[in-house]
């Protein structure tokens, strides 16, 4: 009892020594173990320097903004809808937030000291005597028990946690980006498929205005009436376009294809959905100050927690050279005798605790130098990563007026061109002009279909990479479903 007693007095002592050192470790401070985070100064501009006259302020938060609905195709959102939650990418990158968040929780569970069972066989010298001087049977009393062990650096516990904490806002920045770019995938090739289809409709028209064309000119040039030059210019013009359908067909495979992978599905044809030249291509813009770039950018967010990730990490290296305190102890009793064995003589390890820390340990100047440099890094890749989404939005603000203007005039001049078919058809049913100049102008028209319609795309698709340089969507309906892993266990049911 008097060595129980002992042994609680001298941990007490421990105890009472190392509060006020690590008191003092506290008071010192940050400079010891690592230096406290602070944000990355960055001056984003005032204004973007490319205006584009047909982005308008919107009140939603750009995240969290549905900005694909506003093209009014209820295929293409179902086909978001549906991709962000079966693909692939995406469910892997929720995997990793929650590989992040289980390496929070094993860090925060170093605080709970570890218990580990014990047990044994406790003989007396009386039954000792009876064993070696007679012939009475082995005797002795069995038991059982709980020993915690706790074992702790209490810096670089803090700066751990720290770093946990910011990897789960990289692994979390890091699905969002996942999101945003499945986003701007789906949407640019249905965008693509939609043109696709519409463009193989006029050229198989131009074919078909060509082909008679060749007809009555090899007539013609039959009968003398025009060169053979000519002839042969229509030739190749049908040639040319003839070419063009497969190519066509090929990308309205492509795109279909593509949009199943990005499902997670096997191949097939996707529904049509709303006629692509009757999308809305204005007032689709919703624009922001500079600085909200900063904000919404899923990548920039993780350039940010890799540096505050970076710094914590010089935290932990640095704790290294701190105290670590040992304790350990008993705790319950498996059977009546427990009692015995922690009250031995021989029980030197049943109350006992202390500390450690290094004296000479100059390999870990390297890992803290090591440590330094990957802050270093990250602090300039977040810079990088930084001006590269000014430069890509300014950028794309500039596309997107531009190519919004040529379609305008592409608009215009198509509009105009089926004004004079349908005016110049007429006039041949009155006998004014003759067919093959109504034929011309049907080649024209549906040339100038197929130039309107390449544009609205090019147009269509700034408008998908300004929405993804500007980090809009991402954010909708970001519930992190998890998925059946196919054998009838969802994955939740691992942990």
């Amino acid at each position: 009892m008097t060595q129980r007693l002992s042994s609680r007095n001298t941990g007490w002592r421990l105890l009472q020594w190392m509060i006020p050192v690590f008191g003092f470790l506290s008071l010192t401070g940050c400079a010891l173990f690592g230096p406290d985070y602070e944000s990355p100064k960055t001056e984003a501009p005032d204004q973007w320097t490319s205006k584009d006259r047909y982005a308008r302020i919107g009140g939603t938060p750009l995240p969290e903004m549905a900005w694909w609905q506003k093209l009014g195709d209820p295929v293409l959102d179902d086909l978001v809808k549906r991709t962000l939650i079966n693909n692939n990418n995406v469910q892997a990158a929720i995997g990793n937030v929650f590989k992040a968040r289980a390496i929070l929780e094993q860090i925060q569970m170093r605080w709970v000291p570890k218990v580990d069972a014990g047990a044994g066989f406790i003989s007396t010298d009386h039954e000792i005597n009876q064993i070696t001087n007679s012939s009475l049977p082995y005797a002795g009393s069995f038991t059982a028990g709980f020993i915690p062990n706790y074992e702790l650096n209490i810096l670089q516990q803090l700066r751990s946690l720290e770093q946990a904490e910011a990897n789960i806002d990289v692994t979390m920045a890091a699905k969002n980006a996942v999101r945003l770019a499945v986003i701007s995938q789906v949407v640019g090739s249905y965008l693509g498929l939609q043109e696709e289809r519409y463009r193989l409709e006029l050229q198989r028209n131009l074919v078909d205005a060509l082909d008679e064309i060749v007809q009555k000119y090899t007539t013609a040039h039959l009968e003398g009436l025009i060169s053979a030059y000519v002839l042969r210019e229509y030739q190749l013009q049908l040639a040319n376009a003839q070419a063009n359908v497969p190519v066509i067909e090929y990308n309205i495979v492509r795109f279909a294809n593509t949009l199943h992978a990005l499902l997670n599905e096997n191949p097939g044809p996707v529904k049509p959905g709303r006629p692509f030249m009757e999308m809305p291509y204005k007032g689709i813009i919703s624009a922001n100050v500079p600085s909200s770039v900063l904000k919404n950018r899923p990548d920039v967010l993780a350039a940010e927690q890799n540096v505050r990730q970076s710094n914590a990490g010089i935290g932990v290296q640095t704790s290294f050279f701190f105290p670590t305190i040992n304790l350990t102890g008993p705790v319950g009793q498996g059977s009546t005798s427990l009692s015995n064995l922690f009250n031995s003589p021989t029980s030197y390890w049943q109350y006992s605790g202390g500390f450690q820390m290094p004296i000479v340990n100059l390999g870990q100047f390297g890992a803290i130098k090591s440590a330094k440099a990957q802050y270093y890094s990250d602090f300039y890749n977040y810079q990088q990563t930084v001006r590269d989404a000014f430069a890509s939005v300014d950028t794309d603000l500039s596309a997107h007026q531009k190519y919004t203007d040529s379609l305008d005039q592409m608009l215009m001049f198509f509009e105009t061109t089926s004004q004079r078919l349908d005016n110049e058809a007429v006039r041949h049913q009155e006998g004014l002009v003759p067919y093959p100049s109504v034929l011309n102008l049907r080649v024209t028209k549906d040339q100038a279909g197929i130039q309107t319609a390449q544009t609205k795309y090019n147009q269509m698709m700034s408008i998908v990479r300004l929405y993804q340089d500007l980090g809009g969507g991402y954010a909708v309906n970001n519930n992190e479903d998890v998925h059946d892993l196919g054998d009838g266990h969802r994955f939740g049911d691992l942990f």
